[in-house]
């Protein structure tokens, strides 16, 4: 009985705070001027015609759930078996391990690989290139460029058709003549580059990089040069005005 009373009674709050909320919804909308509506108009239901119903249905481009997934090969099935493999061996505790343990390897070697490099060219080979970073050899001639009797020594090399060893003298003798402009300083133990980094300001560095780049390729790449290509060469150098 008691609990019949309470029921009644919350009910009755219930219907009463509706009524109030429906009431004060409706003079909310009077008060800002927007009276309610009710839509009475009647629904058209409208239905394409039965001959494009047809024509649609039958459309495989709108057949989505009759058009299953193309079969796989034995091949795309292999695949599928050997990646759940790995995956099933990668999830694993050993498996996550031995992972871990092929990553380092392969970071050791590689770091082992670029050791190797570096010791085998120069670190400045790197970014200048392996020639123009060897010192120039003048172990053949006397070790000062200023006693070296250049016209010599290239009639002598003509003679036997050396024309690589020609190149060679016709560049130290360019070196030569820079130092005795004062455009470089000479020294046994200096590089292209560094000749090339002393000529940087002035208006001869383009043309001393293009003649350091033929003599590096001719003597230092042992490219075999015949007496066109000799002419050619030396041509280049003789257009070298200082």
């Amino acid at each position: 009985m008691w609990n019949s009373s309470i029921k009644l009674f919350y009910f009755s709050l219930f219907f009463l705070y509706s009524l109030l909320y429906s009431s004060n919804a409706i003079c909310s909308n009077q008060k800002g001027g927007r009276p309610l509506v009710f839509d009475s108009s009647k629904v058209e239901v409208r239905e394409p015609a039965a001959d494009r119903q047809k024509k649609l249905l039958d459309n495989k481009e709108y057949q989505y759930d009759r058009v299953g997934p193309a079969p796989k090969s034995l091949w795309d099935r292999f695949w599928d078996w050997f990646w759940r493999k790995i995956g099933d061996i990668a999830d694993s505790k050993g498996g996550s391990i031995g992972i871990r343990i092929f990553e380092y390897l392969l970071i050791g070697a590689a770091i082992v690989l670029i050791i190797l490099l570096l010791l085998k060219n120069n670190v400045r080979a790197l970014f200048y290139g392996k020639s123009a970073a060897v010192p120039i050899d003048f172990k053949e001639f006397e070790e000062d460029i200023n006693k070296i009797n250049f016209t010599e020594l290239i009639e002598d090399a003509l003679s036997k058709k050396d024309f690589r060893r020609a190149v060679r003298l016709h560049f130290l003798k360019l070196l030569k003549e820079l130092a005795d402009k004062n455009l470089i300083k000479w020294q046994i133990d200096k590089t292209n580059n560094d000749y090339f980094m002393e000529l940087a300001d002035s208006t001869f560095s383009g043309d001393f990089k293009e003649l350091s780049f033929l003599y590096e390729y001719i003597w230092y790449g042992d490219f075999p040069v015949d007496e066109a290509n000799f002419k050619n060469t030396i041509s280049k150098f003789n257009d070298f005005k200082i």
